[in-house]
């Protein structure tokens, strides 16, 4: 995956973080399609599903000296572990290209040669620490991508990368965990899916993110302790896992939609 593309992803995030309370609604550009790339005669792989290892979210004031990393249940790895068969199940039947099973990719001659890179992404001044999926190997090298499509005998391969964040919104006062209002929070996933071909151009490209409803919800009065405590994360590891599925179905929607000449919109529901 390349820095571009990552960044993309993230800054998609960002905006929908800027407008939630006012609009659910993020901003990702339209799907970016090589048309003559795709039909049902084409073979695809799935090669790499990854994400960003750490899940961000409100830290606690227990927490306030940790890194994201040290807190329980921020760690991805379950999560896209989980997610393979959701992948697949968006991915394999669709009338759009045929898609190698992941039996027989894993199990290839060509990916278990295949040099993994290190699980690291740099994003401007950032590093960013990265998980595979299980089986998988970590690619960032876009040459690497046109090789394995030669030597795995496919048209092309696809990678996939997440982000898990747990938002929350608070009511209208919160100091040094004096809270008066409503406060909820809720599992957000930003998802991203590129394609290369044989020669490593990129054939498809596009990013979606999505939002749970709310699934702890709870009235302030005077006194909040989750200030204090933080982010329950693994309780929110259902709902992500969720809510990335509900990604992958619609980064497959909108290039169904491309292909078809439909209009696919650059702002994106969150919902």
């Amino acid at each position: 995956m390349t820095t571009k593309n990552i960044i993309k992803t993230l800054v998609a995030l960002a905006i929908a973080f800027s407008v939630q309370g006012c609009s659910t609604i993020a901003i990702t550009g339209s799907a970016d399609v090589e048309k003559t790339a795709f039909n049902p005669h084409k073979k695809y792989a799935v090669v790499s599903i990854a994400s960003v290892k750490t899940m961000q979210g409100e830290k606690g004031m227990v927490n306030m000296f940790k890194s994201m990393d040290e807190i329980p249940g921020t760690n991805t790895q379950p999560i896209i572990d989980k997610l393979k068969p959701a992948i697949y199940g968006a991915l394999g039947k669709n009338q759009l290209f045929t898609l190698v099973p992941e039996k027989s990719v894993l199990a290839s001659k060509a990916y278990k040669g295949l040099a993994e890179d290190p699980h690291q992404m740099q994003v401007m001044f950032m590093n960013l620490d990265m998980n595979e999926a299980g089986g998988y190997k970590y690619i960032s090298d876009e040459q690497k991508y046109a090789k394995l499509a030669k030597d795995l005998g496919v048209d092309g391969v696809i990678a996939l990368t997440f982000s898990f964040n747990v938002t929350q919104s608070k009511g209208f006062v919160s100091i040094m965990g004096i809270s008066m209002g409503k406060k909820s929070y809720s599992a957000t996933v930003s998802s991203s899916v590129v394609a290369y071909d044989q020669n490593g151009k990129t054939v498809w490209k596009d990013s979606t993110m999505k939002e749970a409803e709310p699934g702890d919800a709870k009235a302030i009065i005077v006194f909040d302790t989750s200030d204090f405590g933080g982010t329950n994360f693994e309780k929110f590891h259902p709902s992500a896992l969720d809510m990335a599925t509900k990604g992958v179905q619609t980064l497959y929607a909108r290039l169904d939609d491309t292909l078809a000449g439909r209009d696919v919109s650059s702002f994106q529901s969150v919902k």
